[in-house]
């Protein structure tokens, strides 16, 4: 298939006080803004041009005026298909920037809180802070960013840029809504919210307190504010749950999958409960959710 045709565009093409008459895009087919978008106003208009429009190539332009899409772009682009965030609304239990900044060595992964999104436009997140002697986030508007965002027992995955800082009413990022972007799915059990007390035992033999935050029948999300060891360390934890009024003692192996939270604070730890876990206590912990989720 052919590269798409595109067509470079001027600022007398986008009028401030207009709505898009046609979707614009990057040369390398990237959907810049949609059919509709308002130009509000001067410094609208600016930033678009900043980024060097085009849109689609029609039988009517002068064959002289139209490029290449640049890259691997083939066919049309996408100015027609549906929304692949029509899902996402305050519905999101986290959400992970991965950038790099142009001093990093490696790039940086970072949770974000999520505001909301304006359809087929931007998604709106928290910025992250980036540190002493770093340059504030509205020199590095146009940076790529990979967006993770956790749905329940799905998560979204897209490539995007920075489309405008704002540092009011509080510090916040509007990132360039995808055109495309893939869900799959994230965790193997349903999992509910939880103020559980726990006893965990380390691998030295010591026992010291967690609370369990959230818990699944095939793990569970600790908070603490001792160090129980990095990811990939062995644990056995034991906890209190109300089932039909009674109270259980669960006892399980786990292991540590991920930690979040710096030592100064309260650490955060992500549990998987060992496959070797007997069928009662599996059974408990999957009642004990259905149950919470029912309550909901």
């Amino acid at each position: 298939m052919s590269k798409q045709q595109f067509v470079h565009l001027s600022e007398s093409d986008l009028k401030v006080g207009t709505k898009l008459p046609w979707a614009i895009y990057l040369r390398s087919g990237e959907l810049l803004a949609p059919t509709g978008f308002p130009i509000a106003d001067e410094e609208v208009r600016r930033r678009l041009m900043l980024a060097v429009p085009v849109r689609a190539a029609t039988t009517s332009d002068n064959r002289r005026d139209i490029v290449l899409a640049e890259g691997g772009a083939e066919s049309e682009p996408e100015a027609h298909n549906p929304d692949p965030l029509k899902h996402l609304r305050h519905n999101t239990e986290g959400v992970i920037l991965t950038f790099q900044l142009p001093n990093d060595f490696e790039p940086r992964k970072v949770n974000v809180e999520y505001f909301g999104r304006i359809p087929m436009q931007s998604v709106i997140v928290s910025a992250p802070p980036l540190g002493s002697g770093a340059q504030g986030w509205n020199n590095f508007e146009g940076m790529p960013v990979t967006v993770q965002i956790i749905l329940g027992r799905s998560i979204c995955l897209f490539k995007t840029t920075v489309l405008r800082y704002s540092p009011l009413p509080s510090a916040h990022l509007f990132l360039r809504s995808p055109q495309d972007a893939v869900t799959k799915s994230f965790r193997q059990a349903l999992r509910v919210d939880a103020h559980i007390p726990a006893s965990i035992t380390m691998p030295d033999g010591y026992t010291v307190p967690a609370l369990i935050t959230d818990l699944s029948g095939g793990g569970c999300a600790l908070a603490s504010g001792f160090i129980l060891g990095q990811a990939g360390t062995r644990l056995k934890m034991a906890f209190r749950v109300k089932l039909s009024d009674k109270l259980r003692v669960i006892t399980v192996p786990c292991t540590i999958r991920s930690i979040k939270g710096k030592l100064s604070q309260q650490m955060r730890y992500g549990i998987e409960f060992d496959e070797e876990v007997d069928e009662p206590t599996v059974l408990a912990l999957k009642s004990f959710v259905y149950e919470h989720l029912a309550e909901r």
